[in-house]
């Protein structure tokens, strides 16, 4: 299965909207997840809803639908970062490490890998 189907099957699995636009890379899973706590940062934090976020402007989700508008950005992000972890393995650590990523998107790639049992490399340590 491709990392798209893959990440899709995930998110899905976890009766959670994918992003707007479609995730065919890592890569831009981790953009996702960079837009995603700028925009919640600026909205009032990530412990906001998605349906919060979403009336405050971002686009990213294409509609929240009804029934999880009230989870969180904390844990949306949380599961988009389980759901890469799922569909790349401990293979993400390379791509964090050949790009800058925000603190958010590196703790919540750590904390799936380490929920999933997935080595994390030293460089990686989360406070």
């Amino acid at each position: 299965m491709s990392f798209e189907g893959e990440f899709t099957f995930c998110m899905h699995s976890s009766s959670l909207p994918t992003p707007a636009e479609a995730m065919e890379s890592a890569g831009e899973v981790l953009e996702f997840l960079e837009q995603l706590h700028h925009a919640a940062e600026a909205a009032g934090g990530v412990e906001i809803t998605l349906a919060a976020l979403e009336a405050a402007g971002f686009t990213g989700f294409g509609g929240v639908a009804t029934e999880v508008a009230a989870v969180t950005v904390a844990a949306y992000a949380g599961a988009v970062a389980g759901c890469l972890i799922a569909a790349t393995g401990s293979s993400i650590f390379d791509l964090l490490s050949e790009a800058e990523h925000g603190s958010e998107v590196v703790r919540d790639v750590v904390v799936a890998a380490n929920d999933a049992g997935v080595e994390v490399p030293a460089g990686f340590a989360v406070a």
